[in-house]
């Protein structure tokens, strides 16, 4: 059988058109985590956003956490602090003082994953500043929250020490 140039166009049409097998397409590679001590992080949180019904810095600590656990990394190799300010302050208080704040509802939802955190070793930090400005007491905060004198000091002593630094609104 001879190829004429018609079926020789053909030919090569479809296989332009042509969707490649699945297997064919290439897998992209994860990059694997470099560093696998002393992790150092810092994360602000200036604002009581939620997220899946939690603060999202919460959240997000968790997840970061959970992620380098998965990656085989131990907990003692892994130094976080959240450093709370602003209308952050709403997520680390409680109900009375939400109330007070006009926080979105009055009940803290995020009394669990905070016993979570603080019990894995995570600092939760809330400025003074902040809390003498809204006219918050030391006993209207959430068990395991700790004082900074001020959110702006705090995070430059951290970075300073080398903590990366991570900023959620």
């Amino acid at each position: 059988m001879k190829t004429t140039p018609c079926l020789l166009a053909l030919l090569a049409f479809g296989l332009l058109w042509a969707k490649p097998s699945p297997a064919a397409e290439p897998v992209p590679e994860t990059i694997p985590l470099q560093v696998r001590e002393n992790l150092r992080i810092v994360y602000q949180v200036t604002d009581d956003l939620q997220h899946e019904g939690v603060n999202k810095g919460l959240f997000y600590a968790r997840k970061l956490i959970n992620t380098y656990e998965k990656q085989g990394i131990a907990a003692d190799q892994v130094k976080l602090h959240l450093v709370y300010h602003g209308t952050g302050i709403n997520a680390v208080v409680n109900p009375e003082a939400r109330s007070r704040l006009k926080a979105e509802h009055a009940a803290n939802p995020n009394g669990e994953i905070l016993a979570e955190l603080t019990g894995r070793g995570v600092q939760i930090e809330l400025c003074e500043n902040t809390m003498q400005q809204k006219g918050v007491k030391a006993t209207e905060l959430m068990p395991g929250v700790k004082l900074v004198v001020g959110a702006f000091p705090r995070l430059v002593d951290l970075q300073l020490m080398g903590y990366a630094y991570i900023k959620f609104e």
